[in-house]
């Protein structure tokens, strides 16, 4: 059960905090400045409920964006209003005359049958891909810039701040090449529309001209320790809340509102400290909208070695509130969601839908190679309601100046918060943690059947599911183990939950591996198995091929890298039984 505590999570507080925020810190991006007073009244108000809190400083790769202008030469002159985006090459002097090319979401396939070497990209905001990555993609494909139109249904007069890094937290050597170099402005649906059609009927050609700057710059975020007492005897372990501090103005429900949630919360607990098993550190990301989660990404590599022994779940808590939502969107890794959705039953309105799905790679989660099990929630619009405005989960409003105090619902703030008061307060006091990892084992299987059936197999990717199937095995014993669990048998079977979460989640949640970070909304995350992306490839060569050949032998050391976690998830498993059967005998 959640921690009873003398104080209750109260609206009205977190209210209080989306006041003062948007009063003295509205426009909040990276470096400006506002960031960093937001930040300290955080830390201020932390430090009066008792957390150890201080601000983690940090440098990262960011960018301000400049001035634009756009106008369509031909074949009806006009000019349009333009936002620059940032983390973008500027255009030469005088500007980029060009003609502009629709391409719809803007994904791979999208550019099937388009030449667009030297020419613009029209995308349309959405998730399909990710913004970044829609640049990511246009940049190899040759093209010279990105003009992106906003999501809504046309009537709506926002255009959005974006920002087109495409590379996860501070680059590496082999990650700084993909960070696009192109330029890149945003536009209004409704004049996006506007080029569309006419390109639909015709070439059209326009003048950009755009301007940014790029920087290594110092930011700050604040993070709040909550220990739980020294006598508990789990007091190491870690549940992670957080949201990102760093938004465009004003950011009410991007993210304002997920920041006053996150102190009620840490008000709320720390008043029942004394009843806390596992302590609570709060994560105000900087670096989000524009390095591209670079604050939680740092925090991984700073604290790799505690998350890695320690980390018991993470949070994140974004966009909370929003008015006119008309379900509960639950987005989990498999081994939480079944508790998710039992906390979301057990607090929200019993006729409320609550939709669930596998938590994929946006907003701060950088803990996916890492293996913390993770989970997000909040209130969302109907499907038919996202479909009128072309994708708009977040509101048309997202990311422009019209996301205002109008646009926040306090009753549906008041609800998430509930939510999130119950999902945090029992990882944080229950005495067998929640993670059971039945589901992620099903989801391995059927990921591992979808890529497997029917296909060319030169590096017998044929073993692993018969391996899946004797972790399978395993795994039910485990979790049954765990519905019985207590005292010091708790504690041992609650470490194996963890090291059982280190083991398998970047299989299916990373291309890149376990200490890595992938690219924002890479495309090969969408495959069944983005480890194995090569397996794709592969397929597409001629079979006798030196290309076919090359992705063979590297498909073999790949699958070593899975069969590997997964028989020393079995072992470890064994070992617990073997253990826990030594002791009852």
């Amino acid at each position: 059960m959640p921690v009873r505590s003398e104080s209750a999570p109260s609206i009205g507080e977190a209210m209080q905090h989306v006041r003062r925020i948007l009063a003295d810190a509205p426009f909040r991006k990276s470096g400006l400045g506002q960031d960093l007073k937001a930040a300290h009244y955080i830390v201020e108000t932390l430090s009066g409920y008792g957390l150890e809190a201080a601000l983690e400083t940090f440098k990262t790769y960011d960018s301000d964006p400049g001035e634009a202008h756009l106008e369509i030469l031909t074949p009806n002159p006009q000019v349009l209003a333009v936002r620059a985006c940032a983390h973008v090459e500027p255009t030469p002097p005088g500007g980029y005359v060009g003609e502009i090319i629709h391409v719809g979401p803007g994904g791979e396939a999208d550019y099937a049958g388009k030449d667009v070497q030297g020419k613009v990209v029209l995308a349309e905001v959405s998730y399909a891909p990710a913004t970044p990555e829609k640049a990511r993609i246009a940049a190899a494909k040759g093209a010279a810039g990105i003009v992106l139109m906003n999501w809504g249904n046309g009537e709506e007069p926002g255009i959005p701040w974006r920002a087109l890094k495409a590379v996860w937290g501070n680059p590496t050597p082999e990650s700084w090449p993909q960070i696009p170099r192109l330029f890149g402005a945003s536009i209004s649906r409704r004049d996006g529309e506007t080029i569309r059609d006419l390109a639909a009927k015709g070439r059209v050609e326009i003048r950009a001209t755009v301007t940014a700057s790029r920087c290594w710059r110092e930011v700050s975020q604040p993070i709040g320790w909550l220990h739980a007492p020294a006598s508990s005897p789990e007091a190491n372990q870690i549940v992670l809340v957080s949201g990102h501090l760093d938004s465009w103005s004003p950011g009410v429900t991007d993210n304002i509102s997920g920041n006053a949630v996150m102190l009620e919360l840490a008000r709320t607990l720390a008043a029942g400290r004394s009843r806390l098993r596992r302590s609570v550190v709060f994560c105000f990301w900087n670096g989000h909208e524009v390095a591209e989660a670079a604050g939680s990404a740092y925090f991984v590599d700073r604290h790799w070695e505690r998350l890695n022994r320690d980390g018991v779940a993470y949070l994140n808590i974004d966009s909370v509130g929003m008015r006119g939502t008309a379900l509960f969107n639950i987005a989990s890794c498999p081994e939480l969601a079944g508790f998710t959705r039992a906390c979301a039953r057990a607090t929200l309105d019993p006729a409320l839908p609550v939709v669930q799905s596998n938590l994929e790679r946006v907003g701060d989660q950088s803990f996916f190679g890492l293996g913390v099990s993770a989970a997000t929630g909040r209130h969302g619009y109907a499907p038919d309601v996202v479909k009128s405005r072309n994708g708009a989960t977040l509101g048309w409003y997202n990311h422009t100046e019209f996301d205002t105090l109008d646009v926040l619902d306090e009753t549906v703030l008041s609800a998430d918060l509930a939510y999130w008061m119950e999902t945090v307060g029992n990882l944080a006091t229950m005495t067998v943690l929640p993670h059971r990892f039945g589901g992620r084992v099903a989801d391995l299987q059927a990921r591992f059947g979808r890529m497997l059936e029917g296909r060319r197999d030169p590096a017998d990717l044929s073993v692993i599911p018969p391996l899946l199937g004797e972790l399978g095995a395993a795994v039910a014993w485990l979790d049954a183990h765990m519905d019985g669990a207590d005292g010091a048998v708790a504690v041992a079977a609650n470490r194996a939950a963890l090291r059982l979460a280190r083991l398998l989640t970047f299989v299916a949640s990373s291309a890149s591996g376990k200490y890595d970070q992938d690219s924002y909304g890479l495309t090969a995350l969408k495959l069944p198995v983005p480890l194995l992306g090569v397996f794709e490839r592969y397929q597409s060569e001629p079979q006798d091929s030196l290309e076919a050949r090359l992705l063979a032998t590297r498909l073999m050391r790949l699958r070593h890298v899975v069969t590997d976690a997964l028989q020393a998830g079995i072992d470890l498993i064994a070992d617990l039984r073997a253990l826990t059967e030594a002791r009852a005998a």
